[in-house]
């Protein structure tokens, strides 16, 4: 699998090799192969995306998980509180554990929530700065193309005036 760099050198490269129109900034380019890359980009962008969705389906199933054992054990610890109320001890440590056991899942579901949330913050930061050099490759590559322009129109200009002696 190539990454959105590989995609991108392959347009930009594209851009490079295609001819360009004469007096005008534009250039020809094979349409199938643009859209080919266009079609592996989108092939590809989604993946990261899935894989930050999986992430937080799992994460939302395991702190799902722990909330039916953090129930189960509540439960069973105040079942067996009831049974044993001439013994405070034993329900005051099945109390502590309980709340220490939901105190563990709220800070294992904050962390893995946390975990995804960078992930794909990740993933969205790569995205943007590819797009970002992408956008001043482009305006990079227009300034060149209209000094080139600009020095052109100045010569043909000066070649106009050479043949008319100076005059206007």
């Amino acid at each position: 699998m190539e990454s959105l760099l590989d995609y991108l050198d392959m347009l930009e490269d594209l851009l490079d090799s295609s001819k360009s129109m004469p007096f005008s900034n534009r250039v020809s380019v094979d349409r199938e192969k643009i859209f080919d890359i266009i079609r592996d980009i989108r092939l590809n962008l989604p993946n990261e995306i899935r894989q930050a969705q999986r992430i937080i389906e799992e994460h939302d199933k395991i702190i799902n998980d722990a909330k039916i054992k953090a129930a189960s054990i509540v439960k069973e610890a105040d079942g067996t509180a009831k049974m044993m109320t001439n013994n405070h001890e034993i329900f005051k440590r099945a109390t502590e554990q309980a709340t220490e056991v939901i105190e563990e899942t709220k800070k294992n579901a904050r962390d893995m929530r946390l975990n995804a949330m960078d992930y794909a913050d990740e993933i969205l930061a790569k995205t943007e700065k590819i797009i970002q050099e992408a956008m001043t490759n482009i305006d990079q590559q227009h300034q060149m193309i209209n000094e080139y322009f600009a020095k052109t129109t100045d010569v043909l200009y000066s070649n106009r005036q050479e043949l008319r002696g100076g005059k206007n």
